[in-house]
C-alpha cells in the first residue's frame, strides 16, 4: 500500500469526498463508458449571441459497470436476434437503432426494452455523470459573489442556495445569453464588474417579489457590484464557459483507483486525459480508450448514455403539468421502458451511491424521481382498472 505522503493529492482529495459522502471506492469494478449530448465545448456563439448548444441537454458520461469478479461473456451476436439486427450491422449504436426523436419516442422502441431487460438480468449495473451546462457556469458567478462561510452564518444551505441561484436565471436564459455576450462572459473586465452585476439584477426584476433566499442572493449581487474582483470571472477565454469535458473523464479514474475504466475512443479528450493522469503521483494504470466496435459493453454503454441524455433533456424541458399529461397518454411499452430505467438507477444506487452523479440543481433529482413515481402510479391505476 502506498504511503500517505506518496498518494497523489487529487486522489487524496477524491478519497476525502468519498469518505464524506460514504461512497465505497475500495471495491474493484470494471466500468464501461460512452457519452451523449457532447457539444465538445460550451460557449457563446458570437455570431448568434447565444449558446452554441441547447443548455437543456445535459452532457452525459455513463454506461455499464460490474464487479471485477463477475465476468460476463457476450458479443454482438448475443443481441442480433432479440434486437432484430440485420446481418450487415456490426455495431450497436444508439443513434442508429434507438434514437427516434425525443425521449418519449425513444421509449417506444422494443429494442430498448430488450436491451434494458438484458442489462437488468445481467451482473451489470448502470452508472452515469450528467452535467447541466447552464448550472455549471452560473455556479461560477455564485461562487464569485458569496463565500461558503457567510452562507452558513446566515442560516442557508450552500448547495440549496446554488440551486436557487440557478432557477432565478434559468427562466430568463434567452436574455441572459445576450447579457453574457455583452460582457464576453466569463472574462469580465474588472472595470465592468459594477455594470455586469447591475445588469444581472435588472434581469431578475423587483426584489419585493422575491422569496427570502432570492432576496439574499440579490443582495449579494448588489454587494458584488462594488467589488474590485469577481474571483472566477477574470482571465478566462472570451465566451468559453466549458472548454472541454476532460475533468469528468478523469474524476472516476481518480475516484475508483482500484477499478478498471474502459472508455469509447474520444479523440478530443483522450490525449488530455492521458497527459493529466501521467502528471499525477503513483497513479494506477487503470484506464484505456478502445474502438467501440471491438467491445459490445462499450456499445451498450452508448445506449445507456444515449437514453439518459434524452431523458435529462426531457425533464429539463417540460413542466410538471406537461409531464403529467404525457404520463396519462403513455403506451404500455413506454411505461415498461421508463420503469426499467428507474429500476436500473435504483439498483445501481443501492450497490454504490457513487454510481449516479448529477451536477445540477439539487431538486433536479427529486424532479426525476417524481416523474418515475407518476409513471408507477399510472401503471398501478391501469392495472386496477383491468377486469
Amino acid at each position: 500500500m502506498a504511503k500517505e505522503e506518496d498518494i497523489d493529492p487529487f486522489v487524496s482529495m477524491q478519497q476525502e469526498l468519498c469518505d464524506m459522502w460514504r461512497i465505497n471506492n475500495q471495491k474493484k469494478y470494471v466500468f464501461y463508458y460512452d457519452e451523449s449530448n457532447n457539444c465538445r465545448k460550451f460557449w457563446i456563439d458570437d455570431s448568434k449571441q447565444q449558446f452554441n448548444s441547447d443548455y437543456k441537454a445535459d452532457f452525459v458520461l455513463g454506461g455499464l459497470v460490474r464487479k471485477e469478479e463477475e465476468k460476463v461473456e457476450a458479443s454482438i451476436e448475443t443481441f442480433r436476434k432479440p434486437l432484430m439486427l440485420q446481418a450487415n450491422v456490426e455495431e450497436i449504436k444508439f443513434k442508429n437503432l434507438y434514437a427516434k426523436g425525443i425521449f418519449l419516442q425513444c421509449v417506444q422502441e422494443r429494442r430498448l426494452f430488450e436491451t434494458l431487460s438484458w442489462i437488468d438480468k445481467s451482473p451489470f449495473y448502470i452508472h452515469y455523470t450528467n452535467v447541466n451546462n447552464l448550472f455549471y457556469t452560473l455556479v461560477e458567478i455564485f461562487d464569485s459573489i458569496v463565500e461558503f462561510d457567510e452562507i452558513s452564518e446566515f442560516g442557508y444551505d450552500y448547495f440549496k442556495l446554488k440551486s436557487v441561484f440557478y432557477y432565478m436565471f434559468e427562466g430568463k436564459a434567452d436574455t441572459l445569453q445576450a447579457l453574457m455576450f455583452k460582457y464576453k462572459y466569463p472574462n469580465i473586465q474588472k472595470e465592468e464588474i459594477g455594470s455586469f452585476c447591475n445588469d444581472l439584477l435588472f434581469l431578475l426584476g423587483r426584489r419585493r417579489e422575491m422569496r427570502e433566499e432570492e432576496k439574499f442572493l440579490a443582495g449579494m449581487l448588489a454587494r458584488a457590484a462594488e467589488l474590485d474582483e469577481l474571483i472566477f470571472l477574470h482571465e478566462n477565454d472570451d465566451y468559453v464557459m466549458q472548454d472541454n469535458y476532460v475533468e469528468f473523464y478523469i474524476d472516476p479514474i481518480r475516484k475508483y483507483q482500484k477499478s478498471k475504466h474502459i472508455f469509447d475512443e474520444e479523440t478530443t479528450v483522450q490525449d488530455m486525459v492521458k497527459k493529466q493522469i501521467a502528471m499525477g503521483d503513483n497513479m494506477a494504470d487503470n484506464f484505456e480508450f478502445v474502438k467501440s466496435e471491438t467491445d459490445v459493453f462499450v456499445q451498450l454503454s452508448d445506449v445507456i448514455a444515449g437514453i439518459l441524455g434524452k431523458m435529462f433533456k426531457y425533464i429539463n424541458s417540460t413542466s410538471v403539468n406537461q409531464r403529467r399529461k404525457d404520463v396519462e397518454s403513455l403506451a404500455k411499452l413506454q411505461i415498461d421502458n421508463i420503469l426499467l430505467i428507474d429500476k436500473l438507477r435504483t439498483e445501481a444506487n443501492r450497490e454504490n451511491s457513487g454510481f449516479l452523479c448529477s451536477i445540477g440543481p439539487c431538486d433536479a433529482i427529486g424532479t426525476l424521481d417524481r416523474f418515475f413515481e407518476m409513471v408507477k402510479v399510472e401503471r398501478k391505476s391501469r392495472l386496477n382498472r383491468e377486469p
